[in-house]
């Protein structure tokens, strides 16, 4: 089958584990923060964005197609409690207004029960009905941690979820066939340079499992231009355009359908919290965090904010 060919269904949803939700970087101990930082400063009247790019904690690659994903271990168990305290109390430091998640906006009244359940007594969180996120998720151990801390009342689902053929006729759904595994664009294929997802995914696991949650957490947030972060757009590009041809646009819809997804969450990163709210702290799928910051820095209400100063206390 030609390089060119398109993706199929199943291909379809790979390309969505593609756009999952970790990136990595080099030992932060090394690195530069503040050149690190490549958002603007606020300016006077618009609401400060943090945007914490996250791991899916409850995810393994035995049981996602996420292509990043990885094992933190047992997020429920003593060690991994104790780091993320830390985290939480160092982003609690930026006493934002507003926790916002990944979390389909459509359902924030489920996302309130959930919270409720969780500062009152978290035994009965898996009784709320409609809520299906397994203890260990980040929307729990980050997102409702980090706002009962606070005092918070309440926690702003954001998301929109949107499938990446959403764009896509019947019949150019019809005509996708293959897999994506032999349409990624592999480093030795190409005179430009781009990132190997095996090679990364191994790295971060091996750094995962010999350190803390707070450093996993300053890796995916570096945001230089060679961060992983945005190699992980990179490889989402490459692999849109090298399959395109001129009038033919099949796979750059998929990529126009995160795009429009990425829009959307920051219209409800906008629009959900209270119209007084100054701060707003977003936990996302670090994969989101390129696009989104791009989108926030082209808005003249809102601005984005690095977490990376406090994530280093």
């Amino acid at each position: 089958m030609d390089r060119r060919s398109f993706v199929g269904a199943t291909a379809a949803a790979a390309i969505a584990g593609l756009a999952g939700c970790n990136a990595v970087q080099d030992d932060p101990k090394t690195l530069d923060y503040a050149a690190a930082d490549p958002w603007p400063s606020t300016k006077d009247g618009q609401r400060e964005v943090m945007l914490l790019g996250t791991s899916h904690l409850a995810q393994t690659p035995e049981d996602t197609q996420n292509a990043y994903a990885l094992d933190a271990g047992n997020v429920l168990g003593e060690q991994r409690q104790r780091e993320l305290e830390t985290l939480t109390d160092r982003l609690a430091a930026w006493d934002p207004d507003r926790i916002a998640v990944e979390h389909v906006a459509s359902e924030q009244s489920i996302v309130d029960r959930a919270y409720t359940a969780y500062t009152t007594d978290n035994e009965t969180i898996d009784t709320v009905s409609g809520w299906d996120r397994d203890r260990s998720d980040e929307i729990i151990q980050v997102g409702f941690r980090l706002a009962d801390k606070l005092g918070h009342d309440s926690v702003a689902a954001v998301d929109y979820y949107q499938r990446l053929d959403a764009l896509l006729t019947e019949e150019e759904k019809q005509q996708l066939s293959g897999s994506l595994q032999s349409l990624l664009i592999k480093p030795d294929s190409v005179q430009y340079p781009i990132s190997d997802i095996g090679e990364t995914v191994e790295q971060e696991q091996q750094r995962l499992n010999e350190g803390s949650l707070l450093e996993h957490y300053k890796r995916l947030n570096m945001l230089n231009s060679e961060s992983s972060v945005w190699q992980n757009d990179q490889q989402l590009y490459a692999t849109a355009f090298e399959n395109s041809d001129p009038g033919e646009y099949t796979m750059v819809k998929l990529m126009t359908a995160w795009t429009q997804r990425n829009l959307r969450i920051a219209s409800n990163i906008w629009n959900v919290p209270n119209a007084d709210d100054q701060r707003t702290l977003v936990i996302y799928g670090s994969s989101h965090v390129p696009q989104l910051g791009q989108i926030l820095t082209g808005s003249p209400m809102m601005s984005p904010v690095s977490p990376l100063p406090y994530l280093d206390g």
